[in-house]
């Protein structure tokens, strides 16, 4: 795969996924609405509060993410045919800072499950049991946002690592 399609699929997919959470975000405002409707008490507020703030996050993050993203595609595909020379170390510095951020992600978004699992095992009262469910919900939509964006991230670094910039 050449240098430039590489960078294609990798800002694509990056489009791509936020617009996936922008959608998911909705899908998260229409839960809370749900839970509005057909919950009581503090369990409701346990649910709602989190549901509105998770689908505001996931909704503006996902339109950042997708605006952003389609932008970086243009202004570094430019900059990969215009100085490759310069392009190329410059976006494996910023790669290999992104590299590192996945196990850091997946450690946190593992001990939010487990502070979860434990309001809803271990805490009676109705609230913790909503922020707990909530807080699985989206830490399951964090590990698929993260595990994709790995999954696209690898090959991109790798095809930085082996480019070879033209000679004329």
């Amino acid at each position: 795969m050449s240098m430039a399609m590489a960078l294609d699929d990798y800002f694509r997919g990056e489009r791509d996924l936020g617009v996936a959470l922008a959608v998911t975000g909705a899908a998260f405002g229409v839960a809370a609405a749900w839970a509005w409707r057909t919950q009581t008490g503090a369990f409701a507020w346990g649910v709602v509060v989190p549901l509105v703030l998770a689908a505001l996050a996931f909704a503006g993050g996902g339109a950042a993410l997708a605006s952003r993203s389609a932008g970086q595609r243009v202004t570094f595909a430019q900059q990969l045919a215009g100085q490759p020379q310069a392009f190329v170390p410059t976006e494996l510095q910023r790669m290999a800072k992104v590299n590192l951020n996945w196990p850091r992600a997946r450690l946190v978004w593992s001990g939010v499950i487990v502070l979860s699992l434990l309001l809803l095992m271990l805490v009676k009262h109705e609230a913790a049991h909503g922020v707990g469910l909530v807080l699985l919900l989206v830490c399951t939509v964090l590990f698929f946002v993260d595990t994709f964006g790995e999954r696209r991230a690898v090959p991109y670094t790798q095809a930085l690592q082996t480019f070879v910039p033209p000679t004329y």
